[in-house]
């Protein structure tokens, strides 16, 4: 399995998205806490929608791109920031428990999944509502441009972009996220 993560995608213009890979530990399920850990200053949570994909493929073609992913759940991609200290900055995002994933949501069980509105939040406190149609690049060719560079195969994990600012993260916070009126995730916040 592999975590391919993008940010800036939800943004109303400028630069195109970049990405990131995670390692497979980094993947933290819903129902499981969050640990701050002692090896960064701070550790910055930011929303994100993720997308599973269902089958394998190579090259994909935007127009069938669709065809390859079949669930999709609310997230947040969690940062460590170091201050000065960027010796190991390809980790910074792949740290175990990085990659917080929702429970999934069949996407065949959704009337219209890019325009399913999924809502996330902090404390109670809405910090993102989006949809994948917001996206400045579309999941099709994102998926697309993914499958040049690698294989997609199922199981894969694509965090789509920053939904919205990232939340530092502090003991006793709580994430959670729905889509529509199902909550896929909560998480707690623990030292």
């Amino acid at each position: 399995m592999k975590v391919i993560g993008f940010t800036g995608n939800y943004g109303s213009g400028g630069d195109a998205p970049e990405s990131y890979l995670m390692a497979d530990s980094s993947v933290l399920y819903t129902g499981r806490p969050f640990f701050v850990a002692d090896f960064a200053e701070a550790f910055v949570a930011t929303p994100s929608i993720i997308v599973r994909t269902g089958r394998l493929g190579k090259c994909i073609a935007p127009k069938f791109a669709h065809r390859y992913w079949d669930a999709l759940t609310a997230g947040f991609n969690v940062r460590a920031v170091h201050g000065n200290d960027a010796r190991l900055g390809a980790l910074d995002r792949a740290f175990d428990g990085a990659a917080v994933v929702g429970d999934w949501v069949d996407v065949s069980s959704i009337a219209d999944p890019l325009h399913a509105v999924v809502e996330v939040k902090a404390d109670d406190e809405v910090i993102a509502r989006r949809c994948l149609a917001d996206m400045v690049m579309p999941l099709d060719e994102m998926l697309a441009a993914v499958s040049t560079r690698c294989s997609i195969k199922m199981g894969d994990l694509l965090f789509t972009g920053d939904c919205a600012a990232g939340v530092t993260l502090a003991p006793g916070m709580r994430l959670t996220a729905s889509i529509g009126p199902q909550q896929v995730l909560d998480v707690k916040v623990r030292l």
